[in-house]
């Protein structure tokens, strides 16, 4: 066991080492794998070589001192790193020493708390897998060590020490070895010991996996112990409120479909054709949804605004109209093409409003965000805010004023830290004067840039600076929203204001429908510099964005939809945010209670719609696979279990007194011969006490016979004897003939011996 144990350990460290060194990107954690594999032959199974205590206290006092150089020499990104390298670190130390219990509890520690580290550092499909298979032979592993430990004591004996003490040895049933009991035909590690740890951690996950969809995100998910806030969790995607770089990664690899749009002629309500679409569009239009103003550590967010405004009815009668309707997204924002002129709601007449300064359109706040959503958009031929007067005609004179004092402002303004790319945008600007000369300049170095390549690699270089930093100076590649964020912080390098736009480019013409679809590939995000008066859109990823595009909505394979669908899910559950949480699960929840409890009662007054209403669902299989056939499933099965249980509760209240008396008649008979036994040593004055086991009394009470059994080659017969009672009474075995015409002999030879006994006394 002791072997199977140290394999155990060591798979499990090996797979904790490589998990955190995929998820960080680096080697260092790999290298668990060999130390472990050294030390698994070398300290635990040869034991030829162990590290003194004092040595490996010294090994981790240097230990403690790299990951401090790390930790207050680096970013917020490289000080949660320094804290993952100080626990492989540690994970080195314990495992060069020899091993005992405390060091295997260091370890297993240590081994959950580098996954936990790696967590942190990905949110790809391929870590819900390797969590599973770690999970499974963490369970394994710790069940194996707690087992090894009631069973050897609170230390690990050398295999010398072992051998002595050996689990080998012949016992019955009702034999405890070490507070462990087991069967005759069973050993302690054996198939069934591995189907129930892999029992317990299915049930485990499912329980785990309950507490993460229902517990309340009231500050998980965008927070960050190191930094000095913690946001509201918010859905990641490529059009949320807030968004840190790297997070678009995962939408562009999705194929869902999460807009449709109709064009159409306001004045003659006559649907475009696919020329005019086209041509109105252009090859790949820009869907403006979400713009966020303001920039630290990696991650962009709005400007607290609250000023929304209806838009105009004496704009409704712009030429061009454009009905949308979106997916659930867990977003109020909604996105438009072109110079909007005026927004209304389809679904239930609601309203939509227009977010000052940054011109978003926003849903009304009681439409639900679990449900699709449609509304129209009248806008003119113009591109979006061409002449800055058109959208804002209706404005206040103070709130231009407004925008041109501290709004600007704000879009002007650098993190800390930035001197580098400060330095090259000056650079690169330095041979013009004007703003929009500038603004093109900073477009072109990435565009005309044979350094820089599209990429949905995450990957990170140097994390002790930031994102921003590391893109330009190291990696050079990315996606859209590095290349957005880079020109954004370079224009304002150079004194523009600009602020980064989160929505859609592109999409594919469905003929049969004659619908425009966008997909979640085809998020994207791009740069609005105010120049001149006015908003110039500017878009620095290369072209090969679309290439990118392309191959992802090329036909898959069945796998490759399956994957996915896995992963679409994954991304969803990984970002659950708080909205979502409530859109998605509690909800709907509420909503079925409410109609089922609503259907109770039709049903207890005799209506007849409680009734039509759970035929229509039954009649309806696109509802049985949804949180309401879920629900009606659960309900389903909790009755039928009841009703089961009370079935056998009372069946077995008739029947248990008659079942009862005949198993215990039958045990009664089945054991006479103990019967026997115990009436033979009552004539001697020797009976068992009621708080006595068979063993007991046998190992206690026979000593006064003892000369007279050995006399009679009877003196290890009664063990025999309780042994074969155990076999009989507890573990429902039937004696053979032989047996019992043996214990018939036996029992004659006891008490032959034992009235000799007494003659003789008299």
């Amino acid at each position: 066991m002791k072997t199977i144990l140290f394999f155990s350990l060591t798979a499990m460290i090996s797979l904790s080492g490589i998990i955190f060194a995929v998820a960080e990107g680096s080697p260092l954690a790999g290298c668990s794998l060999l130390i472990a594999l050294a030390t698994l032959f070398f300290v635990d199974i040869e034991e030829k070589f162990s590290v003194p205590p004092v040595v490996a206290n010294l090994f981790g006092f240097v230990a403690f001192l790299i990951a401090g150089l790390e930790f207050f020499n680096g970013e917020i990104e490289s000080r949660l790193l320094a804290g993952g390298h100080l626990i492989v670190y540690l994970t080195w130390v314990f495992m060069i020493q020899k091993k005992e219990t405390r060091h295997i509890w260091w370890l297993c520690a240590l081994s959950i708390l580098q996954i936990a580290t790696a967590s942190v550092l990905t949110k790809s499909i391929w870590f819900g897998g390797a969590l599973i298979v770690y999970s499974f032979l963490a369970t394994w592993t710790l069940s194996v060590f707690l087992l090894y430990r009631s069973t050897r004591g609170s230390s690990l004996k050398s295999q010398n020490e072992l051998e002595k003490d050996d689990l080998d040895s012949k016992f019955v049933v009702g034999d405890q070895w070490r507070g462990i009991s087991r069967d005759v035909d069973h050993r302690l590690l054996n198939w069934r010991f591995l189907v129930v740890s892999c029992t317990m951690t299915c049930l485990g996950l499912c329980l785990t996996l309950m507490f993460f969809l229902f517990t309340p995100r009231i500050w998980i998910g965008q927070f960050s112990f190191l930094s000095d806030e913690a946001m509201d969790g918010r859905p990641l995607t490529g059009f949320t409120e807030e968004v840190k770089l790297g997070d678009m990664g995962e939408i562009l690899e999705n194929d869902e479909v999460v807009m449709e749009l109709a064009l159409s002629h306001t004045a003659t309500e006559l649907p475009f054709t696919e020329a005019e679409v086209w041509s109105t569009l252009g090859a790949e239009p820009l869907f403006r949804g979400t713009v966020m103003e303001k920039y630290e550590n990696g991650r962009w967010k709005q400007l607290p605004n609250d000023n929304f405004q209806r838009f105009s009815r004496r704009n409704r009668y712009a030429p061009i109209t454009q009905r949308y309707k979106i997916s659930p997204i867990g977003s109020a924002a909604l996105f438009s093409f072109g110079d909007t002129a005026y927004a209304r709601a389809i679904t239930d007449d609601r309203r939509v409003f227009r977010q000052q300064f940054s011109d978003e359109i926003i849903r009304d706040d009681e439409a639900p965000l679990n449900q699709p959503f449609e509304y129209f958009v009248r806008s003119n031929e113009a591109a979006f805010d061409s002449t800055f007067s058109t959208q804002r005609n209706y404005w206040s004179r103070f709130s231009q004023l407004q925008f041109i004092g501290g709004y600007q402002q704000t879009l002007r303004q650098i993190p800390d830290g930035m001197d580098r790319v400060i330095a090259l945008s000056r650079e690169i600007t330095r041979d013009v004067s004007s703003n929009l000369d500038k603004a093109k300049l900073l477009e072109n170095y990435f565009l005309n840039s044979s350094e820089f390549t599209y990429s949905l690699d995450l990957r990170i270089e140097d994390a002790s600076v930031d994102p921003i930093e590391d893109f330009l100076f190291n990696r050079k590649s990315g996606h859209c929203e590095y290349y957005a964020s880079s020109l954004a912080i370079m224009l304002r390098s150079v004194g523009i204001p600009s602020r980064l736009v989160s929505g859609f480019k592109g999409g594919q013409y469905d003929k049969n429908l004659n619908l425009f679809l966008v997909q979640q590939l085809h998020a994207h995000s791009w740069v609005e510099a105010y120049i001149d008066g006015s908003w110039v859109v500017l878009d620095s990823t290369p072209a090969t964005r679309a290439e990118s595009v392309q191959e992802q909505m090329k036909p898959t394979s069945s796998f490759a939809a399956i994957k996915q669908k896995f992963e679409t899910a994954w991304n969803t559950g990984i970002q659950l945010s708080k909205t979502q949480q409530q859109q998605i699960i509690y909800k709907p929840i509420q909503e079925i209670g409410q109609q089922s409890w609503a259907n109770a009662k039709n049903l207890m007054q005799g209506r007849a719609t409680s009734f039509k209403s759970l035929l229509n669902f039954l009649t309806s299989p696109g509802e049985w696979f949804s949180i309401k056939g879920g629900f009606f499933v659960f309900v389903l099965l909790a009755l039928t279990s009841g009703a089961i249980w009370t079935f056998r509760r009372i069946y077995r209240l008739i029947h248990g007194i008659n079942f009862r008396s005949q198993k215990t008649t039958q045990r009664i008979q089945k054991v006479d011969f103990y019967r026997r036994f115990l009436k033979i040593l009552r004539r001697q004055g020797i009976q068992q006490a009621p708080t006595q086991t068979a063993k007991e009394f046998v190992a206690t009470s026979l000593t006064d016979l003892q000369p007279k059994l050995l006399k009679n080659n009877l003196e290890e017969w009664p063990a025999d004897l309780v042994n074969k009672f155990y076999l009989v009474r507890y573990g429902e075995r039937e004696l053979s003939k032989a047996d019992a015409e043996e214990i018939h002999r036996r029992l004659n030879d006891l008490e032959n011996c034992l009235t000799q006994q007494e003659d003789e006394e008299k």
